[in-house]
C-alpha cells in the first residue's frame, strides 16, 4: 500500500468532515473525492439496496435518506424464518442497534459504502459511502444475522419473499439502481422481472460471487437463472488498488474497489478493520459511482450509462467496450473520472451488457439459441446446454422464459434504429423512439405498486412454442436436457428434482442423461461477500 494512503485526509465538503484512512482508497484513490469537491454527490438519485435487514441507527446512516422497506407476495404484513425465530413486519423491517446482539448486518455495510457519512458507534469511524447525497430504500431479502456471508434465514411463515416481486417494486418505486451484493438461483419468474427492469431503464448491479478459484463460464454468455450473472446485469468482481483481481471469472463485467477496504468482521462487532471485502462491497462501491455519474448526468438513461462504463473503464481509450479474453477482468477497472467527464447521451440507448450476452451466446456452439429459439421446446420449461465452464464441468440452465432475454435485445437495438434513422432525417425529441421512452408500453408488468410496496403480479407475455421469432436454425448444434413438467408438477414447490430426457438437434450425439431441477430457490442461497462478508 502506498505511503500516501497512510496520511489522514479530510472528506469534502465539511458537512461531511470525518477523517479518511488507508482502508478509504476507494474514496480517496479513485476521483469519489474529487467529485464531491465539484457538488457531484449523486443528489436526486434512488438507489435499491436488495439484502439483509439493515441497522437503520446505525451512526453512519442514521442521518442519511435511508428506509427500509419489506415487500412481500400477496399482500401478506409479517412474515418469519422457517424455526419461528425471526420475525418482520412490513411496519417496521429495520433492526436497530444492538437487537439479538446486531450492530451491522451485511445489507447495513452495503448501504453505507453508498451513502455512509464514516460515523462509528463510540464516536469512532464508520463507514464512507460514495454517493453521499443518494437516497437509498433497503428491501430485504433475508433477516439479519451476526455473520456476514454465507445462507441467511430467509421468510418461509406468514408472508414469503420472492425476488421478481421485490425487483418489481424497487422498480416501481422509481429506483434508478438496483444493488444486490448476493448470488442466487430464482424460479422463472426472474427473467420476466429483470426484463421489465431493462424496460424501465434500470440499472441492476450484483456481486459476482468470492470463489477463491477460477469460475464461470468460458466466455461472456449470461446465465439466465441467476440473479448475478442474468444477462444485463452489471456483474462486479473485487480489485486492489492496482486493478488486479484474484481468480478468472468468464461472468463478470466489471472490477471495482474492494481489497484492503474498511468493513466489518461480524454483526456483533462495533469497530471497522481493514481486509479483503470482496464482490460485496466492489458491488455497493460501483452502485455509489453510477449514482454520482447519473446525478450529472441526469439526462442519460440507463444503457447509456452502461455504454460509458464498459466503454471508459481504465486503460481502454479505443472508445469501444473491449472484454478481456483472459476472463480476469470483463471490460476492465472503472474509472470514474472519465465516467463524469464524459457525456453518456453520446452512445447508444442499447444495455451493452444484454447485447453481449445476446451475441456472445450465438457465437458458441454449447449456448447457440440460449436466448433466441423455443421452436423445438414443447412442453419442456427448463433445458441444460452443454457444459460451457472454465473446466468444462457444469452446464447453464435455461428456462423458456429466456426467450424474452432476446426479444429485449432486438427491441432495444431496433428501437435505437429508429433514433438513429429520426436524427438522420432532422427529426425532433428523436430519443422519444429509444428503448427507455418505450419500454412501459412494452413491459410484462405495468402496475403500480400496491400500498405494501408489492407490484401488482405481472401478465406473461410469453407466447407458446417458438416464442421468438429467430429462425430455428439458429440453435442447430446445441443438445438440451430438458425438465419434463406438466401442469400439476410445475405448481409445486421448489427443489423438487424431476425426471429429464434429451433432446438431439441435427443428428448430434445424444449427450449423457441426468436430473435437472424443475426450480431453484427464489431468495439467495449464497450473500456474496469474500472473507467476512
Amino acid at each position: 500500500m502506498a505511503a500516501v494512503l497512510a496520511v489522514a485526509l479530510v472528506v469534502t465538503p465539511s458537512a461531511w468532515a470525518v477523517e479518511l484512512d488507508a482502508g478509504d482508497w476507494y474514496v480517496t484513490r479513485t476521483g469519489v473525492q474529487d467529485a464531491w469537491g465539484q457538488g457531484v454527490t449523486g443528489k436526486g438519485i434512488k438507489v435499491a439496496v436488495m439484502d439483509t435487514q439493515v441497522v437503520l441507527d446505525y451512526p453512519a446512516i442514521a442521518g442519511k435518506h435511508v428506509e427500509s422497506k419489506l415487500v412481500l407476495k400477496d399482500g401478506a404484513t409479517w412474515c418469519m424464518d422457517r424455526k419461528k425465530e425471526l420475525r418482520m413486519d412490513v411496519s417496521d423491517s429495520g433492526l436497530r442497534a444492538g437487537d439479538r446482539g446486531l450492530y451491522v448486518t451485511h445489507g447495513t455495510m452495503m448501504a453505507s459504502y453508498i451513502v455512509g457519512d464514516g460515523s462509528g458507534y463510540d464516536g469512532g469511524r464508520g463507514l464512507v459511502g460514495v454517493a453521499q447525497d443518494a437516497q437509498v430504500t433497503a428491501y430485504p431479502i433475508g433477516f439479519g444475522v451476526s455473520w456476514l456471508g454465507g445462507d441467511v434465514p430467509l421468510c418461509k411463515v406468514g408472508g414469503e419473499l420472492d425476488f421478481a416481486t421485490v425487483l418489481r417494486a424497487a422498480v416501481a418505486d422509481g429506483n434508478r439502481i438496483v444493488n444486490m451484493s448476493f448470488e442466487s438461483e430464482d424460479r422463472p419468474e426472474l427473467v420476466e422481472a429483470m426484463v421489465d427492469a431493462w424496460r424501465a431503464g434500470v440499472v441492476v448491479v450484483a456481486g459476482s460471487g468470492n470463489d477463491t478459484e477460477d469460475s464461470g463460464p468460458r466466455d461472456y454468455v449470461g446465465e439466465p437463472v441467476k440473479t448475478n450473472r442474468f444477462p444485463g446485469v452489471l456483474s462486479v468482481n473485487g480489485a486492489d488498488e492496482s486493478g488486479n483481481a484474484n481468480r478468472r471469472d468468464g461472468g463478470v463485467t466489471l472490477l471495482a474497489p474492494a481489497e484492503a477496504t474498511n468493513g466489518y468482521a461480524g454483526g456483533d462487532e462495533r469497530e471497522v478493520e481493514v481486509d479483503s471485502g470482496g464482490s460485496s462491497s466492489a458491488s455497493a462501491i460501483t452502485s455509489g459511482m453510477l449514482a454520482l455519474v447519473m446525478g450529472k448526468w441526469p439526462d442519460a438513461t440507463g444503457n447509456q450509462v452502461l455504454q460509458s462504463v464498459v466503454r471508459n473503464t481504465q486503460g481502454n481509450t479505443s472508445g469501444e467496450p473491449v472484454f478481456d479474453q483472459d476472463l480476469r477482468a470483463g471490460f476492465g477497472v472503472i474509472d470514474l473520472p472519465r465516467l463524469l467527464a464524459t457525456d453518456p447521451a453520446r452512445y447508444p440507448d442499447v444495455n451493452p451488457l444484454l447485447e453481449a450476452a445476446v451475441t456472445n451466446s450465438e457465437r458458441h456452439e454449447e449456448t447457440r439459441g440460449m436466448y433466441t429459439d423455443r421452436s423445438d421446446w414443447g412442453d419442456h420449461l427448463i433445458g441444460t446446454v452443454d457444459s460451457f465452464d472454465l473446466d468444462g464441468s457444469t452446464p447453464i440452465d435455461v428456462t423458456r422464459e429466456a426467450s424474452l432475454v432476446g426479444e429485449e435485445y432486438e427491441r432495444q437495438k431496433s428501437a435505437w434504429a429508429k433514433v438513429e434513422q429520426c436524427r438522420k432525417d432532422g427529426g425532433a425529441d428523436c430519443m422519444q423512439y429509444s428503448a427507455t421512452r418505450t419500454g412501459q408500453a412494452a413491459s410484462s408488468s405495468s402496475s403500480p405498486s400496491s400500498d405494501n410496496g408489492q407490484s401488482a403480479a405481472p401478465k406473461s407475455d410469453v407466447a407458446g412454442d417458438g416464442a421468438s421469432g429467430a429462425d430455428a436454425s439458429s440453435s442447430s448444434g446445441s443438445v438440451w436436457l430438458w425438465a419434463t413438467l406438466g401442469a400439476g408438477v410445475a405448481a409445486m414447490a421448489a427443489l423438487i428434482v424431476v425426471a429429464c430426457l434429451v433432446v438431439r438437434r441435427r443428428r448430434r450425439l445424444q449427450a449423457a442423461v441426468a436430473p435437472v431441477s424443475s426450480a431453484v430457490a427464489s431468495m439467495p442461497a449464497n450473500v456474496s461477500g469474500g472473507g467476512r462478508w
